[in-house]
């Protein structure tokens, strides 16, 4: 009976080690990932300062745009590659795993095409802006497609915050939210994630337009950035609230054991909490304060613009290891697909074997059956011989009478 209560908690243990790998060493990643991006970016600001400074501006341009290109593409095409390969992850994981095909994980579907659209569309288009091979009817679209996936991603994580919220606190009202529901919500973000980004279209080369895009710019800043992270603060305590709050057996015997896991989940739960609400402030609030200063005019940002930028595009990388590997059915659907997958290399090198082996068997076969057709042959001319009365001895013939 224990041996048996062990094993059937093995691939749940190995679920919860996984779960605590992958929440320790992913805020290490990401730091680490963002501070190479930091460095890169001082470097190569400096150099960029020093040649600037020792030859003439006006006799370089082409040649400082085609460099600008060249530093996008080498620092961001790595970025774009690794978005695409993680969410593309999760839409593998989604078509060959019925069961994720829940309410919930369709916002996480949606997130994931939000960001995967980033790293396969948008900075795409900002490495050809920065090419200048783009026609000039194109320029202010880099802004429209950034400013649409911005804001769709962070309604995104909102959502996704708001039906954690209920599944934790208010379970009961949690299952009143059907899968439809949930697809007319999505519906509803990317329309309004659409709205925000075309309005500045309206005013686009108007003698307005300056001070509508900073006004339009704030409104951003508060409804896009400070909204939903304020209700994600809200959220979290709740939720960690909530789950302090459950009550546990009053077995005197585990109470002690009982202790030690609560004490563990609750900070695996304060750990989980903190780097979602670090990540999504560090990565949005530093992108539209800049476009906030860009709009009002502030001069010399290039180094801030380029930094704020690359974090900008390291969250959607972090967003399909933050939201959607940190469950349960997405871990367990993809450490069954690496399993599976090495089910059927082993299962194809064993069949591979066997049949060799089978090809061997019969070359073996036909070898010995084409032996007896031979010595069968033989035979049959010998008697043929006898019949006729021709013997053969060397190279005499001798005649033999039948009796």
């Amino acid at each position: 009976m224990n041996n048996s209560n062990v094993t059937s908690k093995l691939p749940q243990q190995q679920s919860d080690d996984g779960v605590k790998a992958l929440s320790k060493f992913l805020p290490i990643a990401i730091a680490i990932v963002v501070a190479n991006g930091l460095v890169d970016f001082i470097s190569i600001r400096l150099s960029t300062e020093v040649k600037m400074n020792n030859s003439d501006v006006t006799s370089k341009l082409p040649q400082q745009q085609s460099d600008d290109g060249v530093k996008a593409l080498s620092k961001l095409l790595p970025i774009a590659i690794a978005i695409v390969l993680a969410n593309g992850l999760v839409f593998v994981l989604f078509y060959r795993c019925p069961r994720l095909r829940t309410s919930s994980n369709y916002v996480l579907l949606s997130l994931a095409i939000c960001d995967f659209s980033t790293g396969a569309f948008a900075i795409p288009y900002f490495i050809a802006y920065n090419f200048e091979i783009l026609p000039k009817e194109l320029h202010y679209g880099t802004y429209v497609s950034h400013t649409l996936l911005a804001v769709s991603g962070s309604y995104h994580i909102l959502v996704v915050t708001a039906l954690k919220y209920l599944a934790t606190v208010s379970p009961l009202k949690h299952y009143v939210v059907t899968k439809r529901l949930v697809l007319k919500i999505v519906l509803g973000v990317w329309i309004i994630s659409t709205v925000i980004a075309v309005i500045p279209l309206a005013w686009h080369g108007n003698e307005t337009s300056a001070s509508c895009h900073i006004i339009h710019t704030a409104l951003c800043l508060v409804a896009v950035f400070l909204f939903p992270y304020v209700f994600m603060i809200y959220a979290f305590i709740a939720m960690f609230r909530a789950i302090t709050k459950r009550q546990r057996p009053s077995s005197v015997e585990s109470n002690k054991l009982r202790k030690q896991k609560k004490n563990q989940s609750d900070r695996r739960c304060i750990l989980v909490f903190a780097t979602m609400a670090i990540i999504f402030v560090s990565c949005w609030l530093p992108y539209f304060t800049a476009m906030l200063l860009v709009a009002i005019g502030i001069g010399d940002l290039d180094f801030f613009l380029e930094a704020c930028m690359v974090i900008r595009y390291i969250t959607s990388f972090a967003n399909p290891l933050l939201y959607t590997f940190f469950k349960r059915d997405f871990w367990s659907a993809l450490r069954n697909l690496l399993q599976n997958r090495r089910k059927f290399s082993f299962s194809y090198q064993k069949s591979e074997s066997e049949s060799l082996n089978l090809t061997s068997r019969l070359r073996a076969r036909s070898r010995v059956s084409n032996r007896g057709l031979v010595s069968l042959e033989g035979e049959r001319q010998e008697s043929s011989l006898i019949r006729d009365g021709n013997v053969t001895f060397g190279e005499e013939i001798f005649r033999t009478t039948r009796v």
